[in-house]
């Protein structure tokens, strides 16, 4: 889009078009237009057309209020501060009322030579409508001729410079490096400032979007994870209570199935680790017609049977036959009953493969 760089001489307005290549500024186009009557919207809009990237205003030194001054310093910030104050007096009304900008005309040791360039707010501001209601508000205000001719006084009063090639040149050295730009304070050129502030709040307002869309999906999410977990709890609730008729009360699923596999686990282990109807064979391949057994128990360490026999020959015979299939057989109780039976009971363990 370039840059167009609008010079108004007081009798004519000349537009240059630059554009700038590896940071550098070359002119593309020069156009040029007489003023017959006072600048206005029409005469701006006849000249330029198009649009451009930026907008810079070259003013006539006619419409400004030059002061020539001396500092004790050339800090340029200290100068910029006190400029106002030392302008006391010396403009027509209040110094507030002026946009201010400078130039250092020279130097000596530690002091300065300045010019002051002044022009008031109120003109400033219509200027600035004007050219901004043609859609082209200008980001610098400075003056060629000022840049031509140094800030000289001598210089300035010997008038303009007409050729549009010079001046044209003058331009885009200030395109470069700006001798003055009346812009200043509440006057300064905000569009950058507001064009990165709705860059910014656009950014936010996206960024809030996306924040919603993220919160809404975790809530989708989390809302259906709930229900999955809700209705995996109860199917879970509907086999335990299959699986364990008899637990009536259900608190924790999970960890009541847990406890009661543990529970028969234990138990298989102990009656899995017993071959009871082995046991209870070899037994009765032992014993003879003359013993009659009528209780058996076996746990994991012992095994007991119970019986009666004709005699205790016949019990100590059956110990002895036991001992044959079996570890540290031995009769813990015998005794007589009524029936003169021999009842007795016989401890032993198995035998270890």
């Amino acid at each position: 889009m370039g840059t167009g760089f609008i010079d108004w001489t007081g009798k004519e307005l000349h537009l240059y078009i630059f554009k700038k290549r590896s940071g550098n500024y070359s002119l593309e186009e020069t156009k040029s237009l007489p003023l017959e009557n006072e600048l206005d919207q029409s005469s701006i809009s006849s000249l330029v057309k198009g649009n451009f990237e930026n907008v810079c205003l070259s003013l006539p030194i006619s419409i400004l209020s030059l002061r020539e001054m001396s500092f004790p310093f050339s800090d340029r910030k200290k100068i910029k501060e006190t400029i106002a104050y030392e302008l006391e007096g010396t403009l027509l009304g209040n110094v507030n009322d002026y946009s201010i900008d400078y130039m250092i005309t020279g130097t000596a040791e530690n002091a300065a030579k300045v010019l002051a360039v002044c022009i008031e707010k109120r003109r400033l501001r219509e200027i600035i409508d004007i050219f901004s209601s043609s859609g082209l508000e200008p980001k610098l205000i400075t003056s060629i001729d000022l840049r031509l001719t140094g800030g000289d006084s001598v210089k300035l009063l010997k008038g303009s410079i007409a050729d549009t090639e010079i001046r044209a040149e003058a331009a885009r050295k200030d395109l470069s490096e700006q001798s003055i730009n009346l812009r200043q304070d509440d006057l300064a050129y905000k569009k950058d400032i507001e064009e990165t502030r709705k860059t910014l709040q656009l950014s936010a307002f996206l960024l809030l979007i996306l924040l919603l869309m993220f919160l809404t999906n975790t809530m989708i999410t989390f809302s259906s994870l709930k229900k999955e977990q809700k209705s995996l709890s109860k199917n879970i609730q509907i086999v335990y209570q299959t699986a364990f008729p008899e637990d009536k009360k259900v608190v924790d699923a999970v960890r009541q199935f847990k406890g009661n596999i543990n529970t028969l686990k234990k138990k298989n282990a102990v009656l899995g680790g017993t071959p009871v109807l082995d046991i209870l064979q070899s037994i009765a391949n032992l014993k003879n017609k003359n013993i009659t057994l009528h209780e058996f128990s076996a746990d994991e360490n012992n095994i007991t049977v119970k019986g009666s026999a004709a005699s205790f020959e016949e019990v100590e015979s059956f110990k002895t036959a036991l001992s044959s299939g079996f570890e540290n057989a031995k009769v813990s109780e015998s005794s007589a009953s009524a029936d003169k039976k021999i009842n007795f009971t016989i401890i032993m363990k198995e035998k270890a493969i």
